[in-house]
Formats: C-alpha cells, sequence, structure tokens
C-alpha cells in the first residue's frame, strides 16, 4: 500500500531444512532463482499497471523536427511542461522510440540544466543519468520564445513507481536506486556542483527494450549549482535544516551551498523510498520550512537496521556530522552489492573494500 506495508508478492523464500542433507551451492542457486522469479513477478506488475504510450498528434516542435504524442504535463514546480514525442522524418511521419521533451519558457534554467549535464558528461564519473538526445534553446516557430530539452523516456518517476510495486522499494530495486542515487551525487561532485534538488521525483525508472530490466536513472539538473554558490530555489522536504533557518531569517539568497546539503537530502531520500513515506507527507511546504529547523528524524520505520544507520548519519542535524560520500560508499549497507564482496565504488574511490 501507498503507507509503506510490506508487499509481498508469490511463494516466500525457502531453504532446505537444516536437518537435511543438500548441497549448499544447490541450495544458494535455489534461493536466488526464487528471489529472481519474485523480482520479475514485482517488475511485471509494475509494467501493467503503468501508463501507455500516448497516441500521436498533428503537432509538433522544432520546425517539424519533432512530432509530439498525448498531452503536455507540467512538470512538479510548474515552471516547464513535460510531454511524449517521437523523431520526425522528412515525410512527417513519427519514427523510433517515444522520447521525452522538457518545455519552458525560462531560457535560462533550461540552459543552465544543459550546460550541467554537459559539465557531468565530461567528468570523470558520469553518473547515472538519463539520456540526453539534443537541447534546443528555440523550440521553434511552434512554440516561440521557449526552449526545449528532448530526452530519453522513463517509465515513471520513483514516488509514482513505488505504489505500483507495493508502496515501497524492496530488496535489489531498493539497493539498485540507493547506489543510483548516490553515483548520481558523486558524479555532480565531481564537478564541483551541488544539486540541490535531490528526491523521489527527480529520479526515473527505465526499463531495457532487450532484457526488461528495471533500473534508474537522474533527472531535472536546473537548480544545481556550483558548490559555495548561492541556491536559485529548492524542495523544502530535501533542504536540510541549516538552510530552512536561513530562509526563515530572510538570509537564503546568500546561503551558501555545501556537499553536505546533499547528504542530507540522500538520507530524505533513502528514508522515503524505504518505507514508502516521506517524513513530511502531506505537510505545506511553509510548514516544512518552520519545521525543519528543530526537526529530529526518527528511523524506527526502516525495516533494515543497517540501512537505517546510515540514513540517521546522513540526517545528522550539524552539517559537518555528516558523512562523506567516500564513507558513505564503505557503509556495511553496501556491502556484497551486485552480488559479490566487493565495495561498487572502489573505481570511484580507488579504495578497497574491507
Amino acid at each position: 500500500t501507498s503507507s509503506g506495508s510490506r508487499y509481498r508478492l508469490g511463494t516466500p523464500l525457502t531453504l532446505p531444512s537444516s536437518a537435511a542433507s543438500v548441497d549448499v551451492n544447490e541450495a544458494k542457486n535455489k534461493f536466488n532463482q526464487q528471489k529472481e522469479e519474485r523480482r520479475q513477478q514485482i517488475l511485471a506488475r509494475a509494467r501493467t499497471s503503468s501508463e501507455s504510450i500516448p497516441e500521436i498528434t498533428d503537432q509538433t516542435l522544432g520546425n517539424g523536427r519533432y512530432i509530439l504524442a498525448g498531452k503536455a504535463i507540467p512538470s512538479v514546480n510548474g515552471r516547464s511542461l513535460i510531454q511524449t514525442a517521437y523523431r520526425s522524418t522528412p515525410l512527417g511521419t513519427a519514427t523510433g522510440e517515444p522520447l521525452i521533451i522538457k518545455i519552458s519558457s525560462n531560457n535560462e534554467a533550461m540552459k543552465r540544466e544543459y550546460d550541467n549535464y554537459q559539465r557531468v558528461s565530461g567528468g570523470l564519473k558520469k553518473g547515472q543519468f538519463i539520456r540526453r538526445k539534443e537541447f534546443l534553446l528555440n523550440a521553434g516557430k511552434e512554440m516561440p520564445g521557449m526552449s526545449a530539452l528532448v530526452m530519453q523516456r522513463g517509465v515513471d518517476d520513483v514516488k509514482a513507481f513505488m505504489p505500483k510495486v507495493g508502496g515501497k522499494l524492496e530488496g535489489p530495486l531498493l539497493l539498485d536506486c540507493a547506489v543510483t542515487a548516490l553515483r548520481c551525487m558523486e558524479a555532480l561532485h565531481g564537478v564541483r556542483l551541488v544539486w540541490n534538488d535531490l528526491k523521489t521525483e527527480n529520479f526515473v525508472v527505465v526499463e531495457d527494450e532487450r532484457t526488461g530490466d528495471i533500473s534508474f536513472r537522474g533527472i531535472d539538473l536546473e537548480s544545481c549549482m556550483p558548490v559555495k554558490s548561492n541556491p536559485v530555489d529548492f524542495t523544502p522536504e530535501a533542504c536540510p535544516p541549516e538552510f530552512a533557518k536561513s530562509f526563515m531569517t530572510g538570509e537564503a539568497e546568500s546561503f551558501a551551498l555545501e556537499y553536505n546539503y546533499d547528504v542530507w537530502s540522500y538520507g530524505m531520500f533513502l528514508y522515503e523510498i524505504s518505507t514508502g513515506r516521506g517524513f513530511f507527507d502531506g505537510v505545506s511546504a511553509e510548514q516544512i520550512t518552520k519545521k525543519l529547523p528543530t526537526f529530529e528524524p526518527l528511523v524506527d520505520n526502516v525495516p533494515d537496521p543497517t540501512l537505517a544507520d546510515l540514513i540517521s548519519k546522513c540526517l545528522s542535524i550539524t552539517p559537518m556530522d555528516r558523512p562523506s560520500l567516500a564513507r558513505i560508499s564503505k557503509h556495511p549497507y553496501f556491502d556484497g552489492y551486485a552480488g559479490n564482496s566487493k565495495n561498487p565504488f572502489d573505481f570511484l574511490f580507488g579504495g578497497k573494500s574491507s
């Protein structure tokens, strides 16, 4: 359910009785097979309940370069429109895979977002962001004065996806999503950017057309700003207490962004994907901002005590007490990622798992 209760699907996982004489490898393989079958059942449910691809319209964008499909949907912040589209052939027919086009009259923010994607792409660590196809500073005669960013199309954002798999993420999906967010954050910090807007709405679920596997990708980098600079906007649910305090005292525009801003957001993100609920669900933006300076997060609802420990460290009230990304990557929660004892972030930090 959307309240975060545990979702069970299919046959419970079982291991042979300890009294029986069994081959250890055979038991392990059987356990892994059952776990994979459950994962595929969950993913099949998610695909079935996801919205079908919208029908093609007679509208175009980019002077006929793209053919639009379905209706434009306002973004979460209301400053842009999101619509499905296809590349157009010389004959004016749709071709290729469905894409997503983000359209806005805020050309400065759109250019900043595109530049941030390019900056990350040129860095040593690429993260796991949505694929960009093209940026149109001029969206064409169809929408004068507007810009458009053409991207890979996701199935859902993570917030919308969770109710379709039982209300929250569990097991491999939870771990994959946590790792994806950490890799994206590490890539941004690697090029001296603070995300400033890490939240469940800014990660989408994508499906591999060949294998059917589901993975996660980061999106929406228009709020990213250089470390030590000042924010251009914020999301109350993702901002740390020290920023909320500055906002309440009228000093938000001079607030200096630090990497630990994103670490707080990451803790809030992990709490939401593991429980199915955010700390401030149903609370207004104004009330969230007022509560944050004295907010004391409790993580008792997180089913995994190891993950709960990581979340509590990220949500330290004192900014300097929050762990660095190197420390987060070595946290026991990530031990054994991808089915082995090797830390998946060794290649990023040059260390070895202990």
